[in-house]
């Protein structure tokens, strides 16, 4: 049941040669040697010494870190990506394992910095007399001295960073290597299947409420039967967070992620409260809507995938090429230039496989290697935007490599969903002109229930995994302990219209892999996709000026704060009116939606 995968096509598969040729490349080999040698020598330069380093020396310091830096990425990017299209290959989980003690070296040897840093303080800094020369790292020296209320002495950094390979870390990659593991079955056309979760998943939106039901019952059931080692890694590092946010003295579990972003408790904040008050009126509003179309006085959560105007036109591989290229290059020729020369050249993974992990990524590099792509494309109109998606971050990182480096390229989380997500609207905007009024009500049924995915249901999971956090505390919980929060935050969420199964949907955590390996992840997304639908105004606001602007801010990468950025724009993140704008355009949505439904 595979999406059609051709080995002969070279361009539908990663080319990781620009990498490494094999894990066997002696280009790989010297650069382990470079990483544990470089390593050792900059601990040996400045290990003690950072408070006698002039402007200059705090410059060459900082850009020696970023040189180590970016060939360990190279060197852990390499045996990652082998890894995602292949998780049961043993001998490339050892590779990653590997790969893996060697950043942790890197980052128990270099953990001194963090703390020399911080010790100093931003006061040390300022008051260096040619501090000009390191300018260009000002932000990410503030980042760090952020952190320095919370960063503990250099011995216990150096064990925590030890540590995390076979305690954190461990326990992320045990579920990872488990979830992709599962196979799903599935019966279709009265022959059980044994399907990938990315294929299983697909039947969600199926056309077929029986097939629907079938398929959330597989990826229930499935999970279910490896609940007590998937619970176990949530009770984990639940708690291997909330002991090093309290030893570390953050006021709350979302802190410290928050920080990381580059953003303030009160911006996010904002953001979840806004959202999250605006259920009524959207989301509510929404799956009432849904119902009444399609004629169900039981709507379910399985029915909030299916298509409510029908499904989408089919959009195979070659289709799916043509139009994501198309809307780059309308938005910006260079961009859709650069978008063919991605697809040509094998920086794209596409069709799902057995063994192969689930969904879609980016992973990005600096200068000279460039992003790789993750898809499983399975012939839908989603898959097409997904492949927008993820070559809206490749575009990104593509742009900020060219003037960042591997310490000034890479935004926080939550800047980093808004050119994925814009991207997706550059494709949006581009069907929409010439659209018949079924495939516009498509579209914009298509826009609506995008933001519930990146924005409200994102926040839910925000929401959840506050509370979850707040349960573990108390003490280990059970899955049962984890469902019921889960299936009230559901509710809240899709509102009165939708019937929930508590023993089915009760589980859903369960398979949402971002509660693993990052916390608090999931609010990035709602930041990106709210913060888009201000951009989308501003583009259609300034036209072709806009574009000049936008990848102006592309290309500063994390070299800024995302208030400055933004700021820059004439957009004010710390107002909360801010996000209110966004929950407005989706309202704006609705209105147009349902006077085309009123038109019929």
């Amino acid at each position: 049941m595979n999406a059609p995968h051709n080995p002969e096509d070279p361009s539908t598969v990663w080319d990781l040669s620009t990498l490494y040729a094999s894990p066997d490349d002696e280009a790989r080999a010297s650069d382990r040697r470079a990483i544990m040698e470089g390593v050792e020598s900059f601990a040996d330069s400045y290990r003690g010494k950072v408070a006698t380093l002039d402007g200059a020396g705090v410059a060459t310091m900082l850009t020696a870190l970023a040189e180590l830096r970016r060939v360990t990425r190279r060197y852990i990017q390499f045996t990652s990506l082998r890894v995602s299209v292949a998780s049961q290959d043993a001998q490339r989980r050892a590779d990653q394992a590997e790969a893996e003690g060697v950043v942790s070296t890197v980052n128990q040897t270099l953990a001194f910095l963090g703390v020399e840093v911080s010790q100093l303080g931003p006061a040390h800094f300022e008051a260096i007399a040619d501090k000009d020369a390191f300018a260009t790292y000002g932000y990410w020296l503030d980042q760090e001295l952020k952190f320095a209320p919370f960063t503990l002495s250099e011995e216990a950094e150096r064990t925590i960073a030890r540590k995390n390979v076979t305690a954190k870390q461990s326990w992320v990659n045990l579920y990872m290597e488990t979830s992709a593991a599962l196979s799903f079955p599935l019966e279709i056309d009265g022959e059980v299947h044994n399907l990938t979760r990315s294929e299983v998943s697909s039947k969600r939106s199926d056309a077929d409420r029986g097939m629907r039901r079938a398929a959330m019952k597989s990826l229930t059931d499935t999970h279910k039967s490896v609940a007590h080692v998937l619970n176990f890694c949530f009770n984990t590092i639940f708690e291997d967070h909330r002991s090093d946010t309290k030893e570390r003295g953050y006021p709350d579990v979302l802190h410290f992620t928050v920080l990381q972003d580059g953003l303030t408790p009160e911006i996010v904040r904002s953001l979840i409260d806004t959202v999250t008050s605006s259920f009524p009126k959207v989301s509510h509003r929404w799956h009432s809507l849904r119902a009444k179309v399609l004629g169900l006085d039981d709507y379910s959560f399985e029915d909030t995938y299916m298509p409510a105007f029908g499904d989408e036109p089919e959009s195979p591989w070659p289709e799916a090429r043509g139009l994501v290229v198309d809307a780059f290059t309308r938005f910006a020729p260079e961009a859709g230039e650069w978008a063919q020369h991605a697809l040509d050249n094998g920086w794209v993974d596409v069709f799902p496989r057995a063994g192969k992990r689930s969904g879609a990524f980016c992973s990005s590099a600096s200068k000279p290697d460039h992003a790789f792509v993750m898809l499983n494309h399975a012939g839908k109109l989603d898959d097409t935007f997904t492949l927008a998606h993820e070559f809206g971050h490749a575009w990104h990182f593509t742009l900020a490599q060219r003037a960042q480096d591997s310490l000034t390229m890479h935004t926080g989380t939550p800047l980093a969903e808004t050119a994925s997500v814009f991207a997706e609207l550059w494709l949006h905007e581009m069907l929409m002109e010439g659209a018949d009024p079924q495939l516009r009500k498509q579209l914009l049924a298509r826009q609506i229930d995008d933001a519930m995915g990146t924005a409200f249901r994102q926040i839910t999971y925000v929401n959840w995994e506050l509370r979850a956090h707040e349960r573990r505390a108390a003490g280990v919980a059970s899955p049962e302990d984890f469902g019921a929060l889960w299936l009230e935050e559901l509710a809240r969420f899709l509102g009165p219209d939708v019937a929930l199964d508590a023993e089915r949907d009760s589980w859903w955590w369960i398979q949402i892999p971002h509660f693993i390996f990052a916390r608090f992840y999931c609010y990035s997304y709602a930041f990106g996709k709210m913060l888009t639908l201000a951009l989308y105004d501003l583009w259609k606001e300034r036209g072709d000026a806009f574009v000049e602007e936008y990848h102006a801010l592309l290309a500063a990468g994390g070299s800024r704060s995302p208030a400055d950025l933004f700021g820059d724009l004439g957009l004010d993140l710390a107002d909360p009116a801010f996000w209110q704008r966004g929950v407005d355009v989706l309202v704006g949505y609705l209105d147009e939606l349902e006077e085309l439904l009123d038109a019929e």
